[in-house]
């Protein structure tokens, strides 16, 4: 397949204070080993490719991760999350998230629009186990990701600009809602795959909940991007309503 370059212009001021530089993302399809506690017990997949969706120029990406039949005893996940960016200008246009995590089952999807009055609209469906629908439109002053375009968005940023500990604020799209939510840049280390070195900007994904009264940072998602120019995705940390696993490259 003849590889095509897209530039993602994700502007700074989307989140205060941060730098972003311009993203060089090709027709990829980036591999990964799925693992369960230390048992290697699957794989996933990052896929990105130009597509026309309903006239609009986008590139596609979708995150694919599925556990062996094996692993499926301790915890079972088979999840594709699909979302699609405009190449004008990065925003996500629609995320659809097809689940299967342990016993439960879950269809979502949402639909952004960028309005005239240069606002966003966000049209959002939950698709429950149990055949209950949750349907909701949520506004914004601010531009709202889904769980794949966030990933997008820290392969953009220049780590210069970053002390450790800061935090970048944004808004989510998740289970019919816009949610608050934050990456923490945690600074670099050296990660090892494989016998295989990389030297790794990590951003933790991190939702505000409430326990006894007090506010507490809920981690949901690490993110390990190369701190080269291909600012490609080394190894993901995933944390679920029960258990967690980790995506690694494969080299």
């Amino acid at each position: 397949m003849k590889k095509f370059t897209v530039i993602f212009t994700l502007a700074c001021l989307w989140m205060a204070g941060v730098s972003a530089q311009g993203l060089k993302v090709e027709n990829e399809t980036l591999n990964y080993s799925l693992y369960v506690g230390p048992l290697k017990g699957g794989e996933a997949k990052l896929v990105s490719r130009k597509v026309n969706y309903k006239g609009e120029e986008t590139v596609r990406m979708d995150l694919i991760a599925n556990t062996t039949k094996v692993a499926d005893k301790i915890y079972s996940l088979h999840d594709t999350l699909t979302t699609f960016l405009n190449v004008t200008d990065s925003r996500p246009v629609r995320f659809q998230k097809h689940c299967y995590e342990g016993d439960d089952i879950v269809r979502e999807k949402a639909d952004f629009n960028l309005l005239a009055d240069g606002t966003y609209s966000v049209d959002m469906r939950k698709d429950y186990k149990d055949g209950r629908v949750k349907e909701r439109t949520e506004t914004s002053r601010e531009p709202v990701y889904d769980m794949v375009s966030i990933v997008a968005f820290a392969r953009s940023i220049n780590p210069a600009s970053l002390r450790v500990g800061q935090r970048l604020g944004f808004k989510l799209a998740s289970s019919a809602e816009i949610k608050d939510e934050s990456l923490v840049y945690q600074g670099k280390e050296q990660v090892k795959i494989s016998g295989n070195k990389y030297n790794c900007m990590i951003f933790k994904l991190v939702e505000p909940v409430t326990e006894n009264g007090k506010s507490k940072d809920n981690d949901v998602l690490t993110i390990y991007v190369n701190d080269d120019p291909s600012r490609t995705i080394i190894q993901m940390d995933i944390k679920f309503k029960v258990g967690a696993a980790k995506v690694k490259i494969n080299p």
